[in-house]
């Protein structure tokens, strides 16, 4: 998990972007913010990680003020996260998410108006590519790795989309997906 900023303030507020990273899926998620403090990374975590995709198990930040703040600690540790710091001066520890940084700060730049006001509308179609796209090291795109099948694009012909006839089916179909991937892995 990191802050990415400050980036040129947007119209609505924000100069921040906190992003957390699932480190065997690649899979991203994303939140303008106007700050970072400690309280922000705190409700990011709750609302924007564990209540949509449960607890992680470890969860890796920099050694910023805002991460190592009581505040941020107890909601981690409260949650069941053990949280890693990485090194000081050293953020290459976490270098997947400076990958992403890297990645989200350069398609960024491709978006912006010539005042680079709004960036932060363009923050989550960004965030989706990036998920719906097939990574190096993976050979998979993070999104079908988090939810076992690829993501339904706004070009995709309905009627090429299986459907399952009941959640049993979506469950076994789900299962065998897995296993599968399991073995190639």
């Amino acid at each position: 998990m990191d802050f990415v900023g400050p980036v040129p303030q947007s119209l609505k507020g924000n100069k921040y972007i906190l992003v957390c990273t699932d480190y065997l899926s690649r899979f991203s998620i994303t939140q303008a913010t106007a700050n970072c403090t400690a309280d922000t990374a705190a409700k990011f975590l709750v609302d924007k990680v564990i209540l949509q995709y449960g607890v992680p198990k470890q969860l890796l930040t920099g050694r910023g003020t805002h991460f190592m703040t009581n505040v941020f600690k107890a909601v981690a540790s409260r949650c069941g996260a053990k949280h890693i710091t990485t090194t000081s001066y050293h953020p290459q520890c976490n270098g997947l998410t400076e990958h992403f940084n890297a990645t989200l700060v350069d398609s960024i730049g491709t978006y912006v108006n010539q005042q680079q006001s709004d960036w932060d509308d363009y923050l989550t179609y960004i965030t989706f590519a990036y998920n719906t796209s097939k990574q190096a090291t993976t050979q998979m795109e993070p999104f079908k790795l988090m939810y076992g099948r690829d993501a339904i694009l706004p070009f995709d012909i309905p009627s090429q989309i299986a459907k399952p006839s009941s959640v049993n089916d979506y469950y076994s179909q789900l299962v065998r997906f897995l296993q599968q991937d399991k073995s190639t892995a």
